[in-house]
């Protein structure tokens, strides 16, 4: 299987890497499009060892076959920012507010997560009240100033930043969208005596005081952690040879890594997105454009809806923390391979969010692990070929994964075989919750979509959660194991840029958006510059985030039109008018023209095509492929004899009857009885799945 190579940077040896909960994903596509995969166990308590381990063995690895690059480039999705705030490891932050609103963080959105709960616990906010300083200074909604800015309660911040201990600020004033010129000035005071500053006019220019507080208290919080991990991380790439290093990002593109180190909020969901990248890069080779991905791993399940095109949305939050910056609309749930299964007080059994991780990790690794998991009952039913996992780099311990399930069915009354496959059922249920989170709900029949599966464990789950949606059928990518790295090696350069412009879509509203479009455009075009791109490889988008006056919430459109000055300011207001209109009838179901519109920021988002990608082909084959043994798996209610076959030596046009397991080094793929799987002319498989009637 190979790559093909159309940019600037053909010659380029293009390694990246996904640090996953339990495992770190690793793939290498020389520039003759030849491609090698590594996985290893991450190292939670130190990121950085699994990725460097992992990088010698790989570059190990291509020596050892001859492969001798001129220039190499490392791309990385991290986890560390979002361990930051999991974990609440991040810099000792301090936040800096207009006098009167110290509170701001703690007080929040008066939102109920839980509508019945009588005594709700919202999670504690990053920075205590106690690491709350105020400035007195004041600017009206429009950017006047109502009280200049008081140099002298600035000055008194600095011994008590210092008392405090602090390492980063987050200064939040009040309506520094509209006028950044307080802000900058408090920002710069700060940042000569050393301090790491995220100025919210930098971070968020729009309104909203409280996500825009958030989304910059979370930028200081993580920013230093992610600083030290990408330095160390920079320092050993440019010994090992690498010529840059680059950074996943939530939006779906890479960034450099002073950039993403600065604004680390941009990284929070960079692994999840990569996968997201990688199966609409792969679907769009086979003429699919409609998908909803499932990327099961050894903590979580991520989700996403595809109808076309990348889904981005400035509304996702972590651990209750809003996040206005774009991120690729996914929806994350406790269902991984690791998964532990357990009885809730009613004697109800679940599966996750508890997870083994990757240290002990599942019974079944040998590693010391008691708890019974996900991967422990695909074992226990011989639908995950021990002999197999990681390419048969690891052994599956079958002995510790039954005496982790007697402990459970012990519990339950019920057979060990019965129990697996009961935590197989459970699992498979949170699943499907969650995709149906991303389609029904929001008014997309899955039926309309082929379901991409990838992660270490996806595919074993795939065709039986297909059906359960009525899904016709499930595309298994090539290395499905290893996409999110696959997808962070193939993905553009991606700039965001947004700037809040609140009033009345009008005409001279209009002139003011198109003034501020036409300067984001340019910095953005620099922005790209300075990363490398060509002039020819760049495409810039306008969008306007547009709403019905008196609505709390608006709706994203493109304004390609914007930077067309021949419409005139008439014609653009009533352009723009018919297309808010027409996508509140389809977001909502209605439209109200006689309402008036408020136009509520410009964005802007670069996308710089250093690097594109075409899935690899496999050769055409003649002949029915022949197994390489045989299991009897447990499918539905009873165990089925079931070939086991190597992926490797399946060719193009391969036609493959379920039941069937197909193995290859970092996954497993299950195909239950009478769904068939076909080997494409790109090396995906492409399973038509049965009815159930």
């Amino acid at each position: 299987m190979s790559f093909s190579r159309d940019n600037a940077l053909e010659k380029a040896l293009v390694i990246s890497v996904d640090t996953g909960g339990t495992f770190t994903d690793f793939i290498a596509i020389a520039p003759d499009g030849r491609v090698w995969t590594h996985k290893r166990l991450s190292t939670p308590h130190d990121p950085a060892e699994a990725v460097l381990q992992g990088l010698d063995e790989l570059l190990a690895t291509l020596a050892a076959e001859g492969l001798a690059a001129s220039r190499m480039r490392l791309v990385h999705g991290s986890t560390v920012a979002t361990n930051a705030v999991l974990e609440r490891r991040g810099a000792r932050t301090a936040l800096v507010v207009t006098e009167g609103f110290r509170d701001l963080l703690l007080i929040g959105r008066q939102n109920r997560r839980e509508l019945y709960d009588l005594m709700p616990k919202a999670p504690p906010p990053l920075i205590p009240r106690e690491l709350s300083f105020e400035v007195r200074e004041r600017l009206g909604p429009g950017g006047e100033v109502v009280t200049p800015l008081d140099e002298r309660s600035v000055a008194a911040l600095l011994p008590a930043l210092s008392q405090a201990g602090v390492e980063s600020v987050a200064v939040v004033l009040l309506h520094s969208y509209a006028n950044p010129d307080h802000e900058r000035r408090v920002a710069g005071a700060l940042r000569e005596q050393g301090y790491f500053v995220s100025a919210s006019c930098d971070i968020l220019p729009e309104h909203r005081e409280y996500e825009r507080a958030s989304t910059t208290a979370l930028n200081a919080y993580v920013s230093p952690i992610m600083q030290r991990y990408l330095g160390r991380l920079n320092k050993a790439a440019l010994e090992k040879g690498f010529a840059d290093l680059r950074i996943m990002q939530s939006s779906g593109g890479v960034t450099d890594a002073e950039h993403a180190g600065a604004y680390a909020v941009h990284t929070i969901l960079s692994g999840p997105a990569g996968g997201v990248v990688g199966a609409l890069k792969v679907a769009r080779a086979l003429g699919i454009d409609h998908i909803i991905t499932l990327d099961m791993g050894g903590t979580s399940t991520d989700v996403s809806l595809v109808p076309g095109a990348l889904k981005v949305t400035t509304e996702s939050e972590i651990e209750g923390f809003p996040i206005r910056v774009p991120v690729i609309d996914i929806h994350t749930v406790g269902a991984g391979g690791g998964s532990i299964a357990w009885l809730d007080a009613g004697g109800a059994l679940r599966a996750g969010p508890q997870s083994a991780g990757a240290d002990p990790g599942p019974a079944c690794y040998g590693r010391g692990g008691e708890h019974f998991t996900v991967t422990d009952a695909n074992v226990l039913l011989d639908r995950l070929p021990r002999d197999w996992f990681l390419g048969g780099r690891m052994q599956l311990d079958l002995d510790a994964a039954e005496g982790a399930c007697r402990r459970l069915a012990d519990r339950l009354g019920a057979s060990l075989e019965d129990t697996a496959y009961s935590v197989l059922q459970v699992v498979a249920s949170n699943m499907e919750r969650a995709i149906k989170v991303i389609s029904v709900e929001r008014g997309y029949d899955p039926r309309d979509f082929c379901l991409v599966s990838f992660g270490g464990a996806g595919a074993l789950h795939a065709c039986e959660l297909a059906r359960s949606l009525s899904i016709p059928k499930v595309l298994v990518p090539p290395y499905p194991g290893v996409l999110s790295a696959l997808g962070m090696a193939v993905s553009d350069v991606v700039k965001s840029y947004v700037q809040g412009l609140l009033g009345p879509l009008d005409e001279a509203r209009l002139q003011r958006a198109r003034e501020t479009a036409r300067k984001l455009v340019e910095r953005a075009a620099a922005d790209l510059q300075r990363e490398g791109v060509a002039p020819g490889d760049g495409v810039i988008h306008v969008l306007l985030d547009l709403r019905y006056q008196r609505q709390s919430f608006e709706l994203t459109l493109p304004a390609p039109q914007l930077a067309d000055e021949r419409i005139g300011p008439g014609d653009l207001c009533s352009e723009l008018s018919s297309a808010f209109h027409q996508a509140h009838e389809t977001a909502y179901g209605y439209a109200n023209p006689g309402e008036r519109i408020q136009l509520v920021a410009v964005r802007v988002r670069a996308e710089g095509r250093i690097e594109r990608g075409v899935p690899p082909s496999v050769g055409q084959g003649s002949g029915a492929p022949v197994p390489d043994q045989a299991l009897m798996t447990r499918f539905d209610g009873a165990r089925v004899r079931t070939p086991v076959y190597r992926r490797e030596q399946l060719m193009a046009g391969a036609s493959i009857p379920g039941p069937a397991i197909l193995v290859e080094p970092h996954a497993t793929t299950v195909i239950p009885p009478h769904d068939t799987a076909w080997v494409t002319p790109t090396g995906a498989l492409l399973i038509e799945i049965a009815s159930r009637e």
